[in-house]
């Protein structure tokens, strides 16, 4: 497991993150939901990347976002209009240093990770937000 801390300000509960998805009609993965419950979004403690299997690139993980209880939150990021060109049936969960984290709420590919940039172009990363946790490596020299 990385080291981090916990993002937002209070911890949030099952029912705050039930109420959620009944408000935007989403349903949201329990991996997802488990790492809200544990953590309400994560500020790691050191510099990790992700390197994907399909390129050479590393993806340098910045954050998770918090469901409430933050300065930029779940709903801020998704729900009031920030994010007019994000993909259909994606939410933001989180910042790499150079874009988007993407979870998918397609029924193709439900729960998996992405990669998103402003200019529209997306990766895949991982099939779950814990594959994508626990493929995380320390970066040894990061500039």
């Amino acid at each position: 497991m990385i080291k981090c801390k916990q993002k937002g300000e209070k911890a949030i509960t099952l029912k705050e993150i039930e109420q959620l998805e009944t408000d935007y009609s989403i349903k949201l993965p329990e991996d997802y939901k488990n790492h809200m419950l544990k953590f309400n979004g994560i500020n790691p403690l050191e510099d990790y990347y992700f390197l994907p299997d399909t390129w050479e690139d590393e993806i340098n993980f910045f954050s998770t976002l918090p469901i409430k209880y933050g300065h930029y939150i779940f709903e801020k990021a998704n729900l009031i209009g920030y994010l007019e060109d994000y993909p259909e049936n994606h939410v933001s969960i989180g910042r790499t240093r150079t874009g988007g984290l993407s979870l998918s709420l397609h029924k193709e590919d439900y729960g998996s990770i992405y990669v998103y940039y402003s200019d529209g172009e997306m990766h895949k990363l991982a099939a779950s937000l814990t594959e994508f946790l626990q493929g995380l490596e320390i970066c040894e020299d990061f500039d």
